[in-house]
């Protein structure tokens, strides 16, 4: 019988056999502070965290988090501005496939190139771009065997263009593959890999402007779309989000895929940063369960999971960064514990 045990903002799960109980869960106490931002990413290298890019009006340092310390250091500047993007770790180099690199809104323009961060040598280096006629921002990133995938986006800024895209990317090679579409178009949407298999999840359409521009906001995607890379085929779970985002953050810790924050809007609630935290193992679970909230609301914020392995036990420390919302600068903590490497 597997045992597993998780912290959620708020929350501490521990199951066996289906029995539960909470607890108040824990804000990172820092030794300093970094600089507000959001629509932008973070990914976990090396056993620190590194949060990068953001909307601005000029290139933003990376800013780096040791977990050992509880402190942040700077490294590099970008090269430019970049936003609405998921950046993937390989190895000792983390890579943004895609973003934002002005602040144009809506007519945002699309980067022309991979950028890659070198984590050991603290600087960063432009690769081979997509194609133009798939370049685009806002799309799920994920890695698998040694090769990063990006799925969904919009091309257009946010004016026009959300799409099903799927390619890959070769950093051995710098070159980049067309792949099968994914089932549903989706953009501010993220993925994450679990068990050999890709899950776009959340999103929108922000391609949709009636009755008046920022229709978008409430045009979330519930469904989330399985990619088996044994098979090369896309389906859908049968599970939705309850409650569906633009700009969240997925996290895959142990069994389970999490889907945490964004923004949305609805026929009664104006468009705002969510709380939310849902989490489903996509392998048995039938549906989402919804945990407790994150302490602050957040939309476009980074999020990453640094792992460490002690015997035949697996630890999974959740972090999430940055962010619009009430308290966006707040490094916030979660925890998957299992007993099995998963």
């Amino acid at each position: 019988m597997k045992k597993w045990i998780f912290l959620l903002p708020a929350l501490v799960i521990i199951s066996l056999s289906g029995r539960a109980q909470s607890r108040p869960g824990e804000l990172v106490k820092t030794t300093n502070t970094v600089n507000s931002r959001s629509e932008c990413g973070m990914a976990a290298a090396n056993g620190k965290l590194y949060l990068i890019g953001g909307g601005g009006n000029a290139a933003m340092p990376v800013e780096i988090y040791d977990p050992t310390t509880a402190t942040w250091t700077k490294g590099a500047t970008a090269p430019s501005v970049m936003h609405h993007f998921q950046p993937v770790a390989l190895g000792d180099k983390i890579y943004v496939l895609e973003a934002f690199v002005d602040n144009n809104y809506p007519n945002q323009t699309t980067a022309a190139n991979v950028l890659c961060y070198d984590t050991k040598a603290d600087s960063w280096k432009k690769l081979s771009g997509l194609p133009v006629e798939r370049r685009r921002a806002g799309a799920g990133a994920a890695v698998y065997n040694g090769k990063l995938y990006l799925a969904g986006g919009i091309q257009n800024g946010h004016a026009s263009g959300t799409t099903n895209m799927f390619d890959v990317y070769d950093p051995a090679t710098d070159k980049w593959t067309v792949l099968a579409n994914a089932p549903h178009i989706r953009d501010h949407s993220m993925a994450a890999v679990l068990n050999d298999k890709l899950y776009a999840i959340g999103g929108r359409n922000t391609s949709i402007h009636e009755p008046e521009f920022s229709a978008f906001y409430s045009k979330v995607v519930l469904e989330v779309d399985e990619y088996d890379f044994k098979t090369g085929k896309w389906s859908t779970l049968q599970a939705k989000l309850p409650k569906g985002s633009g700009g969240g953050s997925a996290i895959a810790a142990g069994p389970f895929l999490f889907y945490i924050g964004g923004e949305r809007a609805t026929d009664t609630e104006p468009n705002a940063p969510r709380k939310d935290i849902y989490y489903i193992d996509p392998r048995t679970y039938k549906a989402f369960t919804k945990a407790s909230d994150l302490n602050f609301a957040r939309n476009g914020p980074g999020g990453a999971v640094i792992t460490t392995v002690n015997g035949n036990k697996t630890n999974y420390d959740i972090y999430i960064a940055g962010g619009a919302g009430n308290n966006g600068i707040a490094l916030e903590k979660s925890n998957v514990t299992t007993d099995e490497v998963f």
